[in-house]
């Protein structure tokens, strides 16, 4: 089976059937935000839907992310693919699509996403291994930031998802320039004010806003690294 990879950037066309076939089988509903706010942040002008459709017009994968103007970050907010599809490479060629689309249109400082920890306490794997997530995130390059991560919760601070990891797809040399191994936090901190913010309906200030804050301001930058999915 042969894939074409189109890119749609407003509401309407195959995000309908996009969402109910590929997104709600691969998310768990706290993880997954509603038809109607991917298609705003479309309408808005800040959202890229990456959609792979088999010879029959069908989608078989998707890859969606939300670009923020005022801290320059680009987020992969949802990657997915038909579980038939899996281990062919289509998620493979839908990231590497996306990346190079955003960094094109865009040249981010920063190109982030979240998922699930393999050590968290409750692991939604009837959505798929969080191990071979990892690995595959990794395999595509993405480091591991050394954060209290948490996903914002869609509709308030009580539906936030705790556990969860931030990757680092793709960050501007100038971000890591005094140490590879350590990220600047800045444009970061700008994102995630605004993430937590225009998710959870008010400013942030509770205790786990703020010790994710400060971890993103330690001196000398946020570790990332690899993360062994098996430890």
């Amino acid at each position: 089976m042969k894939y074409r990879i189109m890119e749609q950037t407003r509401p309407g066309g195959l995000l309908g059937q996009v969402y109910r076939e590929v997104l709600i089988p691969a998310f768990p509903a706290n993880e997954l935000e509603s038809e109607t706010g991917i298609a705003r942040t479309l309408e808005a002008g800040l959202g890229s839907l990456l959609v792979a459709v088999d010879d029959a017009g069908r989608p078989a994968g998707a890859a969606f992310g939300r670009w923020s103007p005022a801290s320059q970050v680009q987020m992969l907010t949802y990657l997915a693919v038909d579980p038939a599809t899996r281990g062919h490479g289509l998620g493979g060629r839908l990231l590497g699509d996306a990346l190079e689309t955003w960094r094109e249109r865009y040249d981010p400082c920063l190109v982030v996403a979240e998922i699930e920890s393999p050590d968290a306490p409750a692991v939604h794997e009837a959505y798929g291994d969080p191990r071979r997530r990892l690995a595959f995130y990794e395999a595509a390059g993405a480091r591991v930031l050394d954060l209290p991560y948490f996903q914002p919760g869609i509709g308030g601070p009580h539906l936030r998802v705790m556990g969860m990891l931030l990757l680092v797809l793709h960050a501007d040399p100038s971000f890591t320039q005094n140490r590879p191994d350590r990220l600047a936090g800045k444009a970061l901190r700008t994102f995630m004010e605004e993430y937590i913010e225009s998710s959870e309906g008010r400013k942030p200030a509770d205790w786990d806003t703020q010790a994710l804050l400060k971890a993103i301001d330690q001196d000398g930058g946020i570790p990332m690294a690899r993360k062994d999915p098996g430890r």
